[in-house]
């Protein structure tokens, strides 16, 4: 079961969007940031037996949480071995984000921790640093993993080190 609550997980931000409505969200971040990101998730988890999964939508809905859980299990986040994966959820045109924790990190984290996640990245994200604010909540995320989940000889990478978008229907 997911420990983090509704409060704690669902943020919301305003700022200019740099995604216009017609614009396909893989094109979000430049391919030079795509990969900074995914170095970013590979770095972190060399250190650890955690898995982080940073995903990109349009929006989140009314129910954000709701949300993410269901993304959170169709990437298979829950099915890690110690319960340590993480979610960071990106609404872009609804301005809202996500970041979730499974039972097995959210239980070992100081109280607080999720918030200060949530703090580092909304502060770039309103600067207009979406690069920097995933990043930093990723880097963040892998420091309280390697912590408490430390890498050793015989931890494989259960899920891939990628960047993931929602599937896009063709607008009519």
């Amino acid at each position: 079961m997911l420990s983090t609550s509704f409060k704690e997980s669902v943020f919301e931000y305003t700022f200019p969007m740099p995604c216009q409505a017609n614009q396909s969200l893989r094109n979000f971040f430049s391919e030079e940031e795509k990969q900074e990101i995914v170095s970013a998730i590979a770095e972190a988890e060399r250190k650890t037996s955690g898995e982080i999964r940073v995903h990109i939508t349009r929006f989140l809905g009314k129910a954000p949480f709701r949300k993410a859980l269901t993304v959170f299990r169709a990437h298979r986040l829950r099915k890690t071995k110690l319960r340590n994966g993480v979610l960071f959820l990106l609404g872009i045109e609804d301005r809202k984000f996500v970041v979730l924790g499974d039972a097995g990190i959210d239980a070992k984290v100081p109280e607080g921790f999720w918030n200060s996640v949530r703090d580092v990245m909304e502060v770039n994200f309103r600067a207009g640093n979406f690069l920097k604010g995933i990043i930093d909540g990723v880097n963040l995320a892998g420091e309280q993993l390697a912590r408490f989940f430390p890498h050793d000889r015989e931890d494989i990478n259960e899920l891939p080190n990628v960047l993931t978008f929602e599937v896009e229907r063709k607008r009519k």
